[in-house]
């Protein structure tokens, strides 16, 4: 038989952002009420390092700039398709004195 293969831990957002929030609880715990700047420089550091993995700042910036690049990307082919299949707006008007006319 071959190895069982460990369950994925995805689950939903809710759940990891709760994990998050749990680990940063559990570094910082009795810190947050500190008055000096280096615990509370350590705190900010734990909860970048702990919501946003070890990426830097360009990168999440990065990530961010093509997330909007999709959503404008997108939404320029739905205005384009709306403008290739836009619907007819005004019908033509039939005078009542021609003898066509269904009235």
């Amino acid at each position: 038989m071959p190895p069982k293969k460990p369950p994925q831990a995805a689950g939903n957002k809710k759940t990891q952002e709760k994990k998050k929030e749990k680990i940063i609880e559990d570094k910082t715990f009795g810190l947050k009420n500190k008055k000096g700047a280096k615990q509370q420089k350590f705190i900010k550091a734990v909860t970048q390092q702990v919501k946003y993995g070890q990426q830097n700042p360009r990168q999440l910036a990065a990530a961010e700039a093509e997330k909007n690049k999709k959503k404008d990307d997108k939404k320029k082919e739905l205005s384009e398709l709306n403008e290739l299949f836009k619907p007819v707006v005004g019908a033509q008007k039939v005078s009542k004195g021609e003898p066509w006319s269904m009235m």
